[in-house]
Order: C-alpha cells, then sequence, then structure tokens
C-alpha cells in the first residue's frame, strides 16, 4: 500500500512541478500582452491654449481645450500574435463646444512587444499607405529602460522616445520617457489665407501656406506592465507661407491628463500587473512548491518500503549465525 501511495505521489509531485514550468515559461508569454477586446476613453486639457478657429479665421486665446481620444480593439480582426486598435480623437473648445480637429489612425501590433505591423488595414486618417513603425498605443510588456520609437500620427513616421528617469505618479513609481518631435511639414492641404493673419498688409493676396507640427510629449510608464498611466504633450502647429516672410500659429496646446484618467489608467494597470504576475509567479512557484515536496515524499514511501525486508532478513541470518 505503501508502495503504491508512494508512486502515486510520485506521479502527482511530477505532474505538478512540469505544470509550473509549463505555465511559466510556454503559457505566460502567450497569454501576457495585448488584450484585443479593449474599449479605452482618455481625455486631456490644455488650459490658455491658442488656436485658428477655421469658422470665423480667428485666433482664439486663453481657451481651455480638450482632447477625447477613444481606442476599441476590433477582436475579428486580431490574431493570437496581433492586435488590431481603432484610434478616434476629437479636438475641442471645451467652453464654446466647437470642433478643432478630428483624428483618427488603426493600428496593427505585436501583442507582447508592442512594435506595429503592417497589415490589417493600418492607416492615418484613412490613408493606408502610412507605413507605421516603431511602437504605437500599447507599449512592450514590463517595460524597460531602453529607448524606443513611438509613431506619430501628426508626422506620419517613428520618432525617439528617451528614458528620462524615474517618478512617482499618484504614488506608483513608474518610468518617464520623453520625446521629441522637431517642426515636422506635414502632409494636407492647406487653403490660402488672408495675408493678415500672417501680418501682412491687409490688402495682400491671399497666401498659401504649408502646415508644420511639433511636439514635446512626456509619457509615465508602469514598468509592472509596460502601460502608460500619465501623459503630458505640448503641441504646436503653424502655418508658414510658401513664398515670402510670416508664420502663424494655428495651435498652441499644453495638454495634461485628467485626473479621472489617470485613475482609470492606474486601476487597469494594476489588474493587469495582478495577471501577470498570477502567471509569471504565484502559479508556476505555487504547482513547484506543492510537487517537489510530493516527489520526495513518494520516493521515499516507495523505496523506504523495499529496504525493510531486507534489513529484517540480515538480522535472522545474523541471529542464525549466532546460534
Amino acid at each position: 500500500m505503501r508502495r503504491i501511495i508512494g508512486i502515486s505521489l510520485i506521479g502527482l509531485g511530477t505532474f505538478l512541478v512540469a505544470a509550473g514550468v509549463f505555465v511559466r515559461f510556454y503559457v505566460a508569454p502567450a497569454l501576457v500582452g495585448a488584450p484585443t477586446d479593449v474599449y479605452q476613453v482618455t481625455r486631456l486639457q490644455a488650459d490658455g491654449a491658442s488656436y485658428l478657429d477655421a469658422s470665423s479665421l480667428t485666433v482664439r486665446t486663453g481657451a481651455a481645450v480638450s482632447v477625447t481620444s477613444t481606442v476599441r480593439g476590433d477582436v475579428e480582426a486580431s490574431g493570437d500574435d496581433v492586435a488590431v486598435y481603432d484610434s478616434g480623437t476629437i479636438v475641442q473648445d471645451a467652453a464654446r463646444g466647437t470642433r478643432i480637429e478630428i483624428q483618427n489612425a488603426r493600428y496593427a501590433f505585436d501583442r507582447r512587444t508592442g512594435e506595429l505591423r503592417d497589415c490589417c488595414g493600418a492607416a492615418v486618417q484613412g490613408d493606408t499607405n502610412v507605413r507605421m513603425d516603431g511602437i504605437g498605443l500599447f507599449w512592450p510588456v514590463e517595460a524597460r529602460t531602453d529607448d524606443l520609437e513611438v509613431f506619430d500620427t501628426g508626422t506620419r513616421r517613428a520618432w525617439p522616445v528617451v528614458f528620462d528617469g524615474e517618478e512617482r505618479v499618484d504614488g506608483l513609481l513608474t518610468y518617464r520617457f520623453v520625446q521629441r518631435v522637431p517642426a515636422t511639414q506635414v502632409a494636407g492641404d492647406v487653403p490660402a489665407l488672408p495675408a493678415a493673419l500672417f501680418g501682412r498688409p491687409g490688402g495682400g493676396p491671399a497666401v498659401e501656406a504649408s502646415r508644420y507640427y511639433q511636439a514635446d510629449i512626456t509619457y509615465w510608464i508602469d514598468p509592472r506592465t509596460g502601460a502608460p498611466v500619465d501623459q503630458r504633450r505640448h503641441v504646436v502647429t503653424t502655418l508658414r507661407p510658401k513664398e515670402g516672410p510670416g508664420s502663424l500659429v494655428v495651435a498652441d496646446l499644453d495638454l495634461r491628463m485628467t485626473q479621472d484618467s489617470r485613475e482609470e489608467l492606474r486601476a487597469k494597470s494594476d489588474d493587469g500587473a495582478g495577471k501577470i504576475r498570477l502567471l509569471e509567479a504565484v502559479l508556476p512557484l505555487a504547482a513547484v512548491g506543492l510537487g517537489l515536496p510530493a516527489v520526495v515524499a513518494g520516493l521515499i514511501l516507495t523505496f523506504g518500503e523495499g529496504r525493510r525486508p531486507a534489513r529484517r532478513g540480515s538480522r535472522r541470518a545474523r541471529a542464525a549465525a549466532g546460534r
């Protein structure tokens, strides 16, 4: 009976140890990554902002501008390795209720590394010819301090993001990364505008101009999950005449994420960190912690049973020899 129990314990213990190794090195890497059914709304706000009101061709100053970004996962287009997210952003004057700009993009990326993929209808403003590289909405799981490149939809290319130290955000230790996008001419037609807007005599001919975009962006990343938990963007958009002097600032926005959005991102990151810890540490360690003692106990029961008769026989033999 002891031998049967011992063999059973050896089998059970071996199974638990193997299961722990399997979960840690095979299951966890497969499951830890970007979800495909995500739905997330984040908001940023800028006080004292300025922008060009296109309806009246008036530069508004001291405005409260809000930016609302909505991200939805396309479950049907996603797969085991690739996630597909659709992003829509509305920029508006919060007090006046007027829309300043609408942006949209479709991202396809590696579910663990965050690297953008050129597939699945990835596009910026509906343009599928844009080549998206670097990382986009999703950062690598378990972020490191390595420098990265993050895709910028404004300039339609990736720019370096540099590690800038550690900082606590609402009590959470985060990695701070900084991205600087230099003034870059961007695609898109710009209608001819009155010369007075560029500081030229009001009676002059309408001015044809090109649009330039620049940004200083700071990301605060949870190192446990690679999830952004805060963000700041200082965005400046200008129009520069194709000929002659002058320039016109059409947007100057110093945007900060709202407290509600930070709290929501923190809660999601905490939940993700808990799931990662469960798959990468708790379950494997528990399985191995239970399996190894079971194997040891099984070995003792199995081989200990076999040695006892031999010892009894040896004592009988010695007693007989003594007679």
